[in-house]
């Protein structure tokens, strides 16, 4: 479905140079040519309110009972999302006496998900981390905006990408992240984020030992985030979408034949 999706659509859209590569490495060999890949990147999602209110923030830290410090971690149970091993790191930042809360939503439907959810939670029962972690599963977005904004970090070891819309999220609140030494979440974060093996649990532990504790770190990391958030704005992605409709636009009328046949 994707092949014949790429090999006869007039331009494709990737959210990253990364994603363009991937594309033409999946699909060059069926017709797509570079100049069909248009590059398009994500932003925060729209529905997020960036200045917080403090009632606000104390509405939703009441409405889910958080602590007034805590680590944010919003994915679903994917396995990719590598959940397991953040508990791995909080039991070995355990020995070293932090306890440091985290929070985690998203869904857990389906088999593979509730698999993985499941696995979580008997690991965390069996690593004594029940007190330090809060589950919250599905949250409204109206809700979101103060999570993100009363976190101590965004802990976020995935082992996918190359784009993670989180991680934009996360830097339009102030809040650090730490993420994955990975191909393509490299290009996409810069020096803008921490970055740590996502297969060691001894790694995450101690990039999360590094923001929990050092406030000139993540101070650094906020403000290096907003310089890169600010290089991209509303006004650029809507320049770029129009100057891509536009392009797919002369396309079309350039080969009608092709387009009518198809």
């Amino acid at each position: 479905m994707f092949r014949n999706g790429a090999r006869y659509a007039t331009l494709l859209l990737a959210y990253s140079e990364i994603g363009k590569e991937d594309i033409l490495n999946c699909y060059g060999s069926f017709g797509v040519t570079a100049d069909r890949v248009k590059v398009l990147p994500y932003l925060p999602a729209s529905y997020l309110t960036v200045k917080v209110p403090q009632d606000e923030l104390q509405r939703v830290r009441a409405s889910y009972h958080l602590p007034e410090r805590y680590l944010f971690y919003p994915a679903q149970f994917w396995p990719h999302k590598n959940h397991a091993r953040i508990l791995q790191a909080l039991s070995l930042l355990k020995e070293r006496r932090m306890k440091m809360p985290i929070v985690f939503c998203g869904t857990h439907s389906g088999a593979i998900r509730q698999q993985t959810f499941e696995q979580f939670m008997s690991l965390s029962s069996k690593l004594g981390l029940e007190k330090q972690i809060h589950y919250l599963d599905y949250v409204p977005d109206e809700d979101m905006s103060g999570l993100y904004t009363g976190a101590v970090a965004l802990i976020m070891p995935t082992f996918f990408g190359p784009t993670n819309i989180p991680v934009l999220e996360a830097w339009a609140f102030g809040c650090p992240v730490l993420t994955s030494d990975i191909r393509g979440i490299r290009e996409q974060v810069g020096n803008a984020a921490l970055l740590v093996d996502p297969s060691s649990a001894g790694a995450i532990a101690e990039g999360i030992y590094q923001l929990c504790t050092d406030e000139s770190l993540r101070a650094v990391l906020v403000e290096r985030a907003h310089a890169r958030l600010a290089t991209y704005t509303p006004g650029n992605h809507q320049r770029r979408l129009i100057e891509i409709v536009k392009e797919a636009k002369v396309r079309v009328q350039s080969e009608p034949r092709r387009y009518a046949e198809s």
